[in-house]
C-alpha cells in the first residue's frame, strides 16, 4: 500500500477483467465523477476529482450482502477519499484499510442496523461535544466496548432494568400484605377481640331498660370502662347457657371486668340494685317526669303513656284529674321491675299520706278554703317564697289580698301560664290572656303551679298575723324578702330585685 502526496493510503489497482475494464457501480453523489471516455491531460495540469479513485485489491471482488435477504450483488469497485462507505455494505472491515484496522469506523456508527442517535445513548455525548475527530474519544469508545461496557456488537448498556421487576413486585406484595393484615385484623376481632382478666375494680351502676339487647348494652358497658370491648361481650352473650337473658333494672357492677363475669351479673335478678331518686319541693310536673326518665331506669315514653290517662293514678276526687301539684316531692326508692304507672301512683299515695297526716279536710275548713285551695296556695308559697321562715309570711299575704279583692300579682303563676321560668316575668307576659295571668284575674289561679312541701302546706294552714300586702324576695341568691303594705314601697323592693338581677 502507498500514499499519495496528500497522504491517504492507495490500494493498488485491480487487474483488467477478463471481459473488460472492471465494471462501476452508480456514482456515488458525493464525489464528481469522471466522464466515460475522457482522460486525464498530459503534462499534468489541474487537479481532477477522479485522480483519487481507489482500486479494489487484486484478485478480490467485493460483492455486498443485503443483512435481510442475504442475497450478494457486486459492489462499488472503487471510492474516492471523500466517499461515505456504510460498513455493512462493503464486506469485513479490511475493505477500510487504516479505518478498519483502527476500528473507527465501526467505533462511530456501531453494526449493520444499530445506528447511533445522539443524546440516547449511555455514552458519547461529550464525543459529540468535542466532536469525532478526535483518536482519544475513538479509543475511549473502542476500549469501553471491549470491556464489556455493551452489549454485542458494541451496543451501549441499558440502565434501570431492575426497576420495572421492583414496581411490579411492590405492586403485587404490597395490596397483599395490607390485605393480609386488615384480614388477621378481622379475624382477631371476631374470634379473639380485647378482654379483660378478672373480677375488676371499683364500683358502677349500669341500667339496663327494657328492650337492651347484648349489641345494644355492649357499647354503654365499654364507655363506662366495664369491659374491654363490645364484642368480647357479645361473645360472652352467645355463648351463655342462660336462656332468660337481660332483665331490665340497675346493676352494681365493676370496671376493667371480664366480658363472661360482667354478663353473668346482668342476667342474675339478685343483682339488681335499688335506685333512690329525690324530687324537690316547688318543681312542675313537667320536670318531675323528665328527672325520673333519665334517672330511674325507666324511659321517659314509659311515664308520657301514663299521664295521659290520669284516672289510674287514683288521684284525690278534688285534684280533678290533674297530676300538677299531687306528685309529692321527697326521696324515692325505685325497685327492680318497677314501672312508670307504679312510680307516679307512689307518688300520690305520698300526697295522701302527708294530707291525712295534716288532717287536710278539717284543717282546710278551719281557714276557710277547701282542700285543692289549700293545694294551690301552698304551690304559690313554694314558687314565692326562698326562705322556710318566710313561707307563714308569704301566705297571710296572699290570705289578705283575697280579704280586699285584690289581684295576686304574682310572676310566678303567669310564668308557668307560659311555660316559662323566671323569676320577672316581662310587661309582654303580663298582657297574656292565660288563667293563669293573676295580673289580669282576681283570686286564685284554677290549679296549682308545682308540687309543694309539707313546709308549704302548713303555712297556709298556720300562717303568720300581719297587714303586709306586698313582698318582694329582693335578693334571690340569700332569699331575703321583704314585705310591705305601701304600693311606693312595693315599687322600690322591685327595683332593688331588677337591680340585683342585673348584676347577676
Amino acid at each position: 500500500m502507498s500514499e499519495n502526496e496528500g497522504g491517504w493510503p492507495q490500494s493498488p489497482r485491480p487487474p483488467r477483467h477478463s471481459r473488460g475494464s472492471a465494471p462501476r457501480v452508480p456514482e456515488n453523489p458525493l464525489v464528481p465523477q469522471r466522464p466515460q471516455g475522457s482522460s486525464r491531460p498530459s503534462g499534468g495540469g489541474a487537479w481532477r476529482p477522479d485522480e483519487h479513485i481507489r482500486p479494489l485489491p487484486p484478485g478480490y471482488e467485493p460483492v455486498h450482502r443485503d443483512p435481510r435477504s442475504g442475497e450478494t450483488r457486486p459492489a462499488q469497485a472503487s471510492y474516492g477519499p471523500g466517499d461515505f462507505r456504510p460498513r455493512d455494505q462493503y464486506g469485513d472491515r479490511g475493505d477500510y484499510g487504516e479505518y478498519a484496522e483502527r476500528g473507527e469506523y465501526e467505533g462511530e456508527y456501531g453494526e449493520a442496523g444499530d445506528r447511533f442517535v445522539p443524546g440516547f445513548g449511555d455514552e458519547g455525548d461529550d464525543d459529540q461535544e468535542r466532536g469525532r475527530s478526535g483518536h482519544g474519544s475513538r479509543r475511549g469508545r473502542r476500549s469501553r466496548r471491549d470491556n464489556g461496557g455493551g452489549g454485542p456488537g458494541g451496543r451501549p448498556r441499558r440502565r434501570f432494568r431492575w426497576i420495572a421487576p421492583l414496581v411490579a413486585l411492590l405492586v403485587i406484595v404490597v395490596p397483599l400484605a395490607v390485605g393480609g393484615v386488615y384480614a388477621y385484623g378481622l379475624y382477631m376481632n371476631k374470634y379473639h377481640p380485647a378482654d379483660y382478666s378478672g373480677a375488676g375494680t371499683g364500683s358502677v351502676a349500669v341500667q339496663v331498660t327494657s328492650g337492651d339487647s347484648p349489641t345494644s348494652i355492649a357499647p354503654k358497658l365499654v364507655k363506662l370502662g366495664v369491659v374491654a370491648s363490645s364484642r368480647a361481650f357479645i361473645l360472652a352473650a352467645e355463648r351463655s347457657t342462660n336462656s332468660v337473658g337481660l332483665l331490665p333494672g340497675f346493676y352494681g357492677m365493676h370496671r376493667h371486668m371480664k366480658a363472661s363475669l360482667a354478663y353473668a351479673i346482668l342476667i342474675n335478678p339478685k343483682n339488681m340494685v335499688q335506685i333512690k331518686v329525690t324530687i324537690p319541693e316547688g318543681w312542675r310536673l313537667s320536670q318531675i317526669v323528665s328527672f325520673l326518665g333519665a334517672k330511674s331506669g325507666i324511659p321517659l315514653s314509659a311515664y308520657a303513656k301514663v299521664l295521659k290517662d290520669p284516672a289510674q293514678l287514683h288521684l284525690p276526687g278534688f285534684a280533678n284529674g290533674r297530676p300538677e301539684g299531687y306528685l309529692f316531692p321527697a326521696t324515692y326508692s325505685v325497685q327492680p321491675h318497677e314501672t312508670a304507672l307504679g312510680v307516679l301512683t307512689g307518688m300520690v299515695e305520698r300526697f295522701e299520706q302527708e294530707a291525712a297526716s295534716v288532717g287536710l279536710p278539717a284543717a282546710a275548713k278551719q281557714v276557710h278554703l277547701t282542700q285543692a285551695q289549700v293545694v294551690v296556695m301552698a304551690s304559690l308559697v313554694q314558687a314565692e317564697g326562698g326562705r322556710l321562715s318566710d313561707y307563714p309570711k308569704i301566705a297571710r299575704v296572699i290570705y289578705n289580698r283575697l280579704a280586699r279583692g285584690m289581684p295576686q300579682q304574682l310572676d310566678s303563676t303567669v310564668l308557668y301560664g307560659l311555660n316559662k321560668f323566671g323569676i320577672l316575668a316581662s310587661n309582654k307576659d303580663l298582657t297574656s290572656p292565660s288563667p293563669y295571668n293573676t295580673y289580669q284575674h282576681k283570686g286564685l289561679p284554677p290549679g296549682p303551679i308545682d308540687s309543694p312541701g309539707a313546709a308549704a302546706i302548713q303555712a297556709v294552714l298556720h300562717p303568720v298575723a300581719g297587714n303586709w300586702l306586698y313582698f318582694v324576695t329582693v335578693n334571690p341568691k340569700t332569699g331575703e324578702t321583704r314585705y310591705t303594705s305601701s304600693p311606693a314601697q312595693f315599687q322600690q323592693f322591685r327595683q332593688e330585685l331588677a337591680h340585683n338581677l342585673a348584676k347577676g
